[in-house]
């Protein structure tokens, strides 16, 4: 039975080892954070990602899924890293946990163990940053360790699904790393998806590439949306439309974007062009339109209101999942507040008791009385909103910032309708 160790169990790793227990592997997982060995040892470890939760909980109680704080003395025979890299408030990388895992596997690196990083990090990263680290501990790639990295192109609600649909796009510093990495994953997925790049940077490169095409479309269509409101077009319901040539993919616009990839990657290549002596304005501006989505919402409502209360629908960054990185609802709270409003937040994914924490002020869905709602997150409860009992309670207007409300039922309760490209 292959033993893998996975380094950094979040929401990535858990699927990453779901996956593997499914395919007959023995996994350590590993992460600083006490509390969730705790939970699976107290039995009461929970997910709300589909199927991963009785695979991990089963294979806990068997035996071959071990949660640790450390590797301590174990000896798997790749480890597959899984930690988060982000950005600070300057947008330059934080990896500062990131290398001392690093250092933390050096006396791990013998008979030429695999080390696969599944985290999405910037272009050259793998080769200039962690392969010195490693060797910087006495170890020599092709003889204590092979390096490699496959982006992980899974999200949150479809994870374990996706592990069996998106290809696996795989790179290592050396082709033998590759051929190493490769015959890890082939017992893993199915071959059909297993794909080889030139090299360490071209799979570095595909995950940022792939991220910043999506926040440039989705800024396309924001500032194309800004426009056609003056204009008096629904850009909206032209978008399915102008994609019916086969050529335009346009993205629906909208109040913003949260996430951990999307906010956060652009920024690795827009430093990799810094350095390079270029200059990717484009992503930039990017990030800039995408961020200042939440700002022009509302301005929307800014000189129609009377009361400055409003009620913010959504503080996830994805329908009916339980995750607020770079949260757009969270973004949205703290400008209304500069902008003096009584403002509060409804989350369907969240307690009031993890809202208020987040340092928000909750309310419950129909107890408000906000005149403006904003919705920021489509989540299922939300499609079905009594709008006559909103207008009941004071709500006049409802910014619509993922065009997913009804038109007709907002306004035949009375509510005045704003949408994102729309009138």
């Amino acid at each position: 039975m292959k033993t893998i160790a996975i380094i950094g169990f979040g929401k990535i790793g858990q699927a990453i080892a779901a996956n593997a227990l499914r395919h007959d592997c023995r996994v350590i997982a590993v992460d600083t954070d006490p509390v969730i060995g705790e939970r699976f040892n107290g039995n009461v470890f929970v997910t709300n990602e589909p199927e991963v939760q009785p695979v991990l909980t089963e294979a806990f109680r068997t035996g071959r899924l071990h949660v640790r704080q450390s590797l301590n003395d174990s000896q798997p025979e790749a480890v597959i890293i899984s930690i988060p890299l982000s950005v600070d408030a300057d947008k330059k990388t934080i990896d500062g946990p990131f290398l001392k895992c690093f250092q933390q596997l050096i006396p791990f690196c013998n008979n030429n163990i695999l080390i696969v990083v599944e985290t999405s990090v910037p272009v050259g990263y793998c080769r200039n940053t962690l392969l010195p680290v490693l060797e910087a501990g006495g170890k020599k790639h092709g003889v204590d360790f092979l390096l490699a990295h496959s982006p992980e192109r899974i999200k949150s609600g479809t994870m374990l699904k996706q592990l069996e649909t998106v290809p696996k796009i795989i790179g290592g510093i050396t082709p033998g790393a590759t051929e190493a990495c490769i015959s890890l994953y082939r017992s893993l997925l199915n071959d059909a998806l297993l794909h080889r790049v030139e090299s360490i940077e071209a799979a570095e490169m595909l995950k940022l590439a792939g991220m910043i095409y999506r926040d440039l479309n989705i800024a396309l269509s924001n500032q194309l949306a800004m426009f056609a409101r003056q204009a008096g077009i629904d850009f909206a319901s032209l978008i399915p439309l102008i994609n019916t040539d086969n050529e335009a993919n346009l993205l629906q616009p909208g109040i913003g974007v949260g996430g951990h990839c999307t906010p956060v990657y652009p920024y690795f290549l827009i430093d990799n062009f810094s350095k390079a002596g270029l200059d990717f304005s484009l992503a930039k501006m990017g990030r800039q339109i995408n961020d200042s989505m939440a700002a022009f919402a509302i301005t929307l409502i800014r000189d129609k209101i009377k009361r400055k209360a409003a009620l913010i629908l959504g503080l996830s960054f994805r329908p009916d999942i339980k995750e607020d990185a770079n949260s757009v609802g969270a973004s949205l709270y703290a400008l209304l507040k500069q902008e003096g409003f009584d403002v509060r937040i409804h989350d369907a994914a969240f307690t009031e008791q993890e809202i208020e924490a987040k340092g928000m002020r909750f309310e419950k869905l129909y107890d408000t009385r906000a005149e403006v709602l904003f919705l920021v997150t489509m989540h299922r409860e939300y499609k079905s909103l009594d709008f006559a009992k909103l207008a009941a309670n004071g709500v006049r207007y409802v910014v619509d910032g993922r065009n997913a409300f009804s038109r007709e039922k907002t306004e035949a309760a009375g509510i005045t309708y704003l949408g994102i490209g729309r009138g």
